[in-house]
């Protein structure tokens, strides 16, 4: 047995909580469930909320409820809020009842929302004012809760009336320039960008990098003020978004890292690897549909992988823009027929462009012109193939409303490999029966 470095505590008092959760994550799991109750419940509380999920999910169901309770008093509720989800559900209840009341009040509220909604990352830390307050009276409410909590991290100030509803917004550059005897009603701006409680954490994202705005308020459906979502929080959300997109094209999980435990990437990633492999035995299938010509030509076997790979490659590149473009919400309903009409232009002169020289080096190279005109002829059907399944596939899966990033990758691989092993074989086997090539 290799021997383990000891571990003094004294390292991890020193850290900053994201470098201590960085710490965490590479440590044993029997090592990071030992220590991290022994540090204070400050630090152990904020590194335990910069763990990455799989590490935080595994440590929030090994430690026990006693010492778990304690860390999660010291976060803000929509951080617990978050955190909960990942406790075994025998344990849910047991751990919001050990909680201070007012906190588990707080977090029971945030709860009722999904977590990839704004209502699920927004904060229920905002602070409200009435029309009639003069700015005066708000510095002063300012300085009052200078040292609460509540107050971290605030950008704007909401006007709401006796119902809660949100009538207005101050910034806190309103309070600094604006004359002390004005009132909350001549300062706000009344033009309030928001997001609904209910709203997808996508679209949230989206309006965050539409309007470039620090927060924007959560609204539920009688138009009242329940919560505010940080353009910090926009940020992970986006970040996540990218990650998950990125994943899903390949046929990941979305949730994968570097330091994910093997086990779990492997029952992650085997399905769409057996996916995968179906998708390999249909074009492996369209290819023994000729083995015949390929036994009488046999330099076909030569470019069978350029046609299919030149394809492949133009396809990601369309489903990467297209895919992107959703994501960020750059493209509208409507543009769907222009999206493919330019994608099937790019086809046609890319595929012209890229033909002729492989015809031309198959000319040179085999001393056949016929080859030549036919891998030239493949390669333009397989650029225009790869245009359209790159346009048409997520859109497809966005009208079953399924995620367009949904392992496309694959898919588009797979339509590019079939079709170009067909074009080229079909090709050849009609210029070896009507030219006798």
């Amino acid at each position: 047995m290799p021997e383990t470095t000891p571990i003094h505590l004294d390292e991890f008092l020193k850290l900053h909580p994201a470098d201590l959760a960085d710490r965490l994550q590479r440590l044993p799991l029997e090592e990071a469930q030992r220590i991290l109750p022994d540090l204070p419940p400050t630090l152990a509380a904020r590194a335990l909320a910069e763990l990455e999920h799989d590490r935080q999910h595994e440590l929030l169901k090994a430690l026990p409820i006693q010492k778990l309770t304690p860390l999660l008093a010291e976060l803000p509720p929509n951080v617990v809020a978050d955190l909960v989800p990942a406790l075994p559900p025998s344990a849910r209840r047991t751990t919001l009842d050990a909680l201070p009341a007012e906190q588990r009040q707080r977090v029971q509220a945030l709860l009722r929302y999904a977590s990839d909604t704004a209502g699920g990352i927004m904060s229920d830390r905002f602070i409200t004012l009435r029309e009639d307050m003069t700015v005066e009276a708000v510095r002063e409410l300012l300085r009052a809760h200078a040292q609460e909590e509540r107050t971290e991290d605030v950008a704007y100030l909401y006007v709401t009336d006796a119902a809660q509803r949100l009538v207005g917004i101050v910034s806190l550059r309103d309070l600094v320039f604006r004359r002390a005897e004005r009132r909350m009603s001549e300062v706000m701006n009344r033009d309030v960008k928001f997001l609904r409680a209910d709203d997808d954490q996508e679209k949230t994202a989206q309006r965050f990098e539409h309007y470039h705005y620090l927060g924007l308020p959560v609204l539920d459906q009688e138009g009242r003020l329940v919560g505010v979502v940080k353009a910090s929080d926009a940020l992970e959300v986006a970040q996540a978004e990218a990650t998950e997109d990125m994943q899903l094209m390949v046929g990941l999980s979305g949730e994968e890292r570097a330091l994910t435990p093997w086990q779990t990437a492997v029952r992650r990633r085997l399905p769409w690897l057996y996916i995968n492999l179906a998708t390999a035995f249909l074009a492996a299938f369209v290819v023994s549909l000729f083995e015949s010509t390929i036994a009488r030509w046999t330099a076909l076997a030569v470019f069978l992988p350029v046609i299919a790979g030149q394809g492949g490659n133009a396809g990601m590149q369309t489903i990467t823009v297209i895919v992107r473009d959703m994501a960020l919400g750059e493209i509208a309903p409507g543009d769907g027929r222009r999206a493919l009409f330019k994608e099937m232009m790019l086809g046609l002169v890319n595929g012209l462009a890229v033909g002729v020289v492989v015809g031309m080096i198959g000319w040179w190279w085999k001393g056949s012109f016929a080859l030549g005109v036919v891998a030239c002829a493949a390669m333009v059907l397989n650029q225009l193939s790869a245009a359209f399944a790159g346009v048409a596939i997520p859109f497809g899966l966005k009208a079953l409303r399924i995620d367009p990033a949904l392992a496309s990758s694959i898919f588009v691989t797979t339509v590019t490999d079939v079709a170009g092993f067909f074009f080229f074989l079909g090709l050849a086997l009609l210029a070896m029966r009507w030219f006798g090539a």
